[in-house]
């Protein structure tokens, strides 16, 4: 039985982590395959910023156990630059070098930036793109995306709806594909943030309730900083690992 919940950090090669979670002797090149052992999953951040050599997709593929699961954050080329604009080649481009990553490429994140407002049917449109079978979460970062036309659009597609922890954005836990997608950014600050045990604890009872509706649950630390996303997954890995029916075996 595979894991109903999947926990994470966004990105893993920080060099501000050895010595705090990679051991100071270990080298760069062997950081995945000790993640790897930790976690059952990473997102790859990487990949917004530029499209990724191909050996380096399938050396990913390669450092990791059978079952490890990638998510990987979509080309901000599209998001950012063209703003959902023309993406059909982007698309295409981008899709190609990441399903190198075979069965291990879980999710696509698609991060849409603070100053794209609602636009339902360019949302859409963009969306559509994407082949059939991949699995596709959008993180909205402006809250005119969060109403219920949106919503219904996202489970007309099968989409997730990505709910965030970050500064000064509502959490909003709105279910839309039969799996969700969370990422935590930091309450108070983004990235600079250590989450609570008390706040690890309710987190845990939303994974719960979210199980209730869906088939997966994937969770991402992205408040890097200082280590404190890989301390945290664990302790929500100790929190959760209580409840057999979630850690699978």
């Amino acid at each position: 039985m595979a894991p109903r919940v999947l926990i994470g950090t966004s990105g893993w090669s920080y060099d501000h982590w050895q010595g705090i979670f990679y051991p100071p002797e270990l080298e760069r090149e062997g950081w995945l395959a000790f993640y790897a052992r930790a976690f059952p999953t990473v997102e790859i951040n990487s990949s917004f910023y530029r499209l990724p050599f191909e050996n380096m997709v399938l050396s990913w593929h390669r450092r990791t156990p059978e079952h490890f699961v990638f998510a990987a954050k979509f080309s901000r080329q599209a998001t950012h630059v063209q703003r959902l604009h023309d993406c059909q080649t982007v698309v295409q481009r981008w899709m190609e070098r990441l399903r190198l990553l075979e069965e291990k490429l879980g999710v696509v994140l698609v991060q849409l930036p603070p100053g794209l407002h609602k636009d339902v049917p360019l949302l859409e449109g963009f969306l559509r793109l994407f082949p059939e079978g991949v699995r596709v979460a959008v993180e909205f970062r402006h809250p005119s995306w969060e109403c219920d036309e949106v919503y219904e659009m996202l489970r007309a597609l099968g989409v997730a709806h990505c709910t965030i922890s970050y500064p000064r954005y509502p959490v909003n836990w709105t279910v839309t594909a039969p799996f969700a997608y969370i990422r935590l950014h930091g309450v108070t600050q983004a990235y600079d943030y250590c989450y609570s045990t008390e706040e690890l604890h309710d987190l845990a009872a939303h994974i719960r309730a979210l199980l209730q509706q869906v088939q997966q649950v994937y969770v991402y630390f992205n408040n890097d900083t200082n280590g404190y996303a890989p301390d945290n997954a664990r302790q929500l890995q100790t929190i959760l690992s209580l409840d057999p029916e979630i850690a699978g075996t």
